[in-house]
């Protein structure tokens, strides 16, 4: 596993909370990352301090300018573009991670594609976002609404302090998920044989699954 960053260098978010979670799903001796989805390239930059070669890619050219415009680690590449178009080369990666993405994608294929890019041992993380379907996943609101209020104020603090900015550009939304959660972690078994699915705080899941050797 590779080591995390002590803190996120950006205001705190829904996405941002569970960065740390996708380092640490890294395998040991990971040499190349994709972050498929990137945005404005936070977790790409993150992943950087671990990880010699991250690319990442987004279909949104304002974001991709963003990133570029960030200080980052020499072995990072940005990429504007469709995920199922870029140019790399299956069993060619070490971690695939994508956080808020997923369900800008056709979702089955989107994780074929991602599956298929890992070597034998590499891991696909991902944190995603359903739909509530399910009174399970109705009863995490409480919870999730309260961390959210005592994140946002803090975050709010730490602005004012300097301690963290924001670039002020949001990235695009879709919104609502087509999938709940239930149906995504049934497509994620289907795809993924032994995918760990876990429901989050803060209106994710994760999906973690280390590629058969």
């Amino acid at each position: 596993m590779t080591s995390v960053p002590a803190a996120v260098p950006e205001p705190w978010g829904h996405n941002a909370h569970y960065y740390p979670a996708v380092l640490r799903a890294a395998p040991a001796g990971c040499e190349r990352a994709l972050d498929v989805g990137c945005g404005q390239g936070a977790l790409t930059r993150l992943l950087s301090g671990a990880v010699p070669h991250v690319t990442g890619v987004d279909r949104d050219e304002r974001s991709i300018e963003i990133a570029r415009g960030h200080h980052g680690g020499a072995g990072i590449a940005y990429l504007v573009g469709d995920f199922f178009d870029i140019p790399l080369e299956d069993g060619s990666l070490d971690l695939v991670a994508s956080v808020a993405a997923l369900h800008h994608m056709e979702q089955r294929e989107a994780l074929r594609r991602m599956a298929a890019l890992l070597r034998p041992g590499g891991v696909l993380a991902v944190i995603g976002l359903a739909r509530i379907g399910s009174p399970a996943d109705l009863i995490r609101e409480i919870p999730a609404q309260a961390g959210y209020r005592l994140h946002r104020v803090a975050s709010a603090r730490a602005m004012r302090a300097g301690q963290v900015a924001s670039s002020g550009y949001t990235s695009p939304v879709v919104w609502p998920p087509p999938l709940t959660y239930g149906q995504t972690r049934e497509l994620a078994r289907s795809v993924l044989p032994g995918v760990r699915f876990r429901s989050l705080l803060y209106w994710r899941y994760s999906l973690m699954w280390s590629k058969p050797a």
